[in-house]
């Protein structure tokens, strides 16, 4: 039940975090390459991009499990090893070949940082 509780506490505040670093810190950068975004409606992409939260939460949750990582120092360096190897890169990656503005390479990488701190920090507030 624990693990449920901390799902769905993680992916509220990585709802809300999505919110502040794109939908207000960010917003007006996005506006300066509109063609190469998808016209989907707002609910439909914030839905699937809670759908994934969702996923990645539970297998951060497997791999601190798997890892052993349950202090503070513990998941703070799955944390930071998780986004090195995986977010990051594929951010960066991303930047080379899709032409949007710059500082939004700073906002998504931010922004997966903290989706996979929120994560780590329900597991170890909620799960142990």
């Amino acid at each position: 039940m624990r693990y449920v509780v901390a799902l769905v506490a993680s992916v509220v505040v990585i709802s809300f975090s999505d919110w502040l670093l794109f939908g207000v810190v960010f917003h007006a950068r996005y506006d300066k390459t509109p063609a190469i975004w998808r016209q989907l409606p707002e609910g439909q992409r914030i839905a699937g991009s809670m759908l994934f939260a969702l996923i990645g939460t539970a297998a951060l949750f497997r791999l601190a499990d798997h890892a052993g990582a349950h202090s503070v120092r513990g998941l703070c360096a799955l944390t930071v090893l998780v986004w090195l190897a995986a977010s990051l890169p594929q951010t960066v990656t991303n930047t080379l070949y899709v032409n949007y503005d710059k500082s939004l390479v700073v906002s998504h990488a931010v922004g997966w940082l903290a989706r996979i701190a929120i994560a780590s920090a329900a597991y170890g507030l909620i799960v142990r």
